[in-house]
């Protein structure tokens, strides 16, 4: 079954960030995705070194602890889909509100997979303490992706003469 779970997150996955992600606005989700690919590198590798977190049925068993398909795939595109469709301009209440529905609708996720499956186990952490370390992770990588897309100009391709 839990084979069956990676897979599936694999094809979910691929067909949701080409098929959500529209094609002018690829590179800023390929970009979100490495960000916060990055992200959950420097933090996961703690997470399971101190047991917060553990993975029984992964994909690479003599060679990592880690969850690859759901923390190094999936999630990101989860991410990717979240930068590309949130608005800046708009108010307070609706970029929280925004934030808040996306980390705790993967933490349902990544909880469900805790109870009902092998894949993840939480060990010293509890679902709450899943959902800050999520947000954390969202919103540290938005933050470096506002970043890199601070200065449009740079990326206007017509505005610098190449062609």
């Amino acid at each position: 079954m839990e084979r069956s779970i990676l897979t599936a997150m694999w094809l979910i996955g691929l067909v949701c960030f080409f098929g959500l992600i529209p094609r002018e606005r690829r590179r800023k989700g390929f970009l979100a995705f490495l960000m916060f690919q990055a992200f959950i590198w420097l933090c996961d590798m703690p997470a399971f070194q101190y047991n917060l977190l553990s993975a029984p049925v992964r994909e690479f068993p003599k060679a990592s602890d880690l969850a690859i398909t759901i923390n190094y795939f999936f999630y990101p595109v989860l991410f990717s889909i979240f930068y590309v469709y949130r608005h800046k301009k708009t108010g307070l209440w609706f970029r929280f509100t925004y934030f808040f529905l996306w980390v705790s609708f993967i933490t349902l996720h990544d909880n469900i997979l805790e109870i009902y499956t092998d894949l993840l186990e939480y060990g010293k952490l509890t679902w709450y303490g899943m959902w800050i370390y999520i947000g954390f992770l969202f919103y540290m990588s938005q933050v470096c992706c506002d970043w890199f897309f601070k200065d449009k100009s740079l990326f206007q391709a017509e505005r610098r003469g190449i062609q």
